[in-house]
């Protein structure tokens, strides 16, 4: 009789276990889509032309402007990384003060040089908006800044009222 009643627990168990399996599989699977997120990115391509309502042929130019816009800038952020990486290698040489500081004009104009092919992407993305649009992109273009240069949430001081978040205890602040 024992033996009876382990082998019904023990069934039961096994039951129980594979319907919750069965459950969780389920609800992972058909559960609703989050945003794709990457950091502070959008994985959508659509997100500037959901945002500012474009028509399919606004869509069309601007995916052809965000295609060019990627391939112009693909080989000059690899190569900014490249000089910045290599800037930042010079702490251990024994270059002089003006080698550095020409290096890192270097790397600065390189990076101005981005910024300034970013800005004229978006003086083409502004040319094919209509000016309802173009008010929303400029004030899109507005929080831009603050957007790419924030600190991650983890970093971010809580504004609920609970403690703040310190840094990192290797951090130099």
């Amino acid at each position: 009789m024992n033996d009876q009643r382990r082998i019904r627990l023990l069934t039961g168990l096994v039951v129980a276990l594979v319907l919750l399996n069965i459950g969780l599989l389920s609800w992972l699977w058909l559960r609703p889509a989050r945003p794709d997120v990457r950091g502070n990115r959008l994985r959508e391509r659509t997100f500037l032309a959901d945002t500012l309502r474009f028509s399919p042929g606004q869509r069309q130019q601007l995916t052809a402007l965000q295609r060019t816009y990627f391939q112009q800038m693909k080989p000059r952020v690899q190569t900014l990384r490249q000089a910045r990486r290599a800037y930042f290698r010079l702490t251990d040489s024994s270059l002089t003060e003006v080698q550095r500081r020409d290096r890192l004009h270097a790397f600065h104009k390189q990076a101005i040089d981005i910024d300034l092919l970013t800005l004229a992407h978006f003086d083409r993305i502004a040319a094919i908006c209509t000016p309802d649009q173009r008010t929303l992109l400029n004030q899109l273009m507005s929080k831009l800044p603050e957007r790419a240069f924030r600190m991650p949430r983890s970093r971010r001081s809580n504004r609920d009222g609970r403690t703040e978040t310190r840094p990192p205890s290797d951090s130099i602040r």
